[in-house]
């Protein structure tokens, strides 16, 4: 009986692809291997013959190990576009939408301590990040991938202020001309935590309503 693991496991092979994934891997071609062996064999070939032509059958094993990876990297990329760009862009997109309609409306903000709360705005952010949320789940993402899409507004307004503040407080003062520290927490807490948690909840109710839904099937 040849040995086929041994055979594979030796001309595959590290491949840059999950542990997991490159054991199904070389159980395929394991399996594929044995198969073609056994079909020559019943045909009559000698056990060498049946052996060298399985063997060339097989082909460049470097060209495998290539198409393997590079297969592996083009799903990685299409998992990542599914799960987090594209409900990403429409969090983002629904909570600028909805900020507009606010301010389309006129509705005047909160400001205690010269935090800004567009109530109505606030209210809605749950709802958006379960939308998000949901089209994550539904592209069977990581959790850390669900938490980042439907909590994207908030994180993309943060990842501004990271850039732009520093810059002004530290290099051109004339970006943001007499701008205080307090006015920055304010801030903070209007456009970053406040819709981070508000977002955050969307997606943990949504959440729930998944895992009830799975139970109640």
């Amino acid at each position: 009986m040849r040995d086929w693991r041994g055979y594979v496991e030796e001309r595959l092979g590290s491949l840059r692809i999950a542990h997991g994934e490159a054991e199904d891997v070389a159980a395929e071609l394991i399996e594929h291997l044995e198969e073609c062996y056994s079909v020559l064999c019943s045909k009559g070939l000698p056990e060498k013959e049946a052996y060298a032509q399985t063997c060339a059958r097989a082909g460049s094993w470097k060209e495998l190990r290539r198409r393997v990876n590079s297969a592996k990297r083009a799903g990685t990329m299409t998992d990542r576009v599914k799960q987090i760009w594209i409900p990403s862009l429409v969090t983002l997109l629904a909570s600028f939408i909805g900020m507009a309609v606010v301010l389309r409306a006129g509705i005047e903000p909160i400001q205690p301590r010269g935090v800004i709360l567009y109530l109505p705005w606030l209210l809605a952010l749950p709802l958006i990040g379960a939308a998000g949320a949901y089209l994550s789940r539904r592209a069977e993402a990581s959790r850390w991938r669900v938490y980042f899409a439907g909590a994207f507004p908030a994180l993309a307004i943060a990842a501004i202020f990271l850039v732009t503040f520093p810059f002004a407080f530290f290099v051109d003062s004339r970006v943001v001309p007499g701008f205080q520290f307090s006015a920055l927490a304010a801030m903070t807490v209007s456009w970053v935590i406040l819709p981070l948690i508000a977002l955050c909840t969307g997606v943990a109710l949504e959440g729930v309503r998944k895992t009830r839904a799975a139970t109640e099937t």
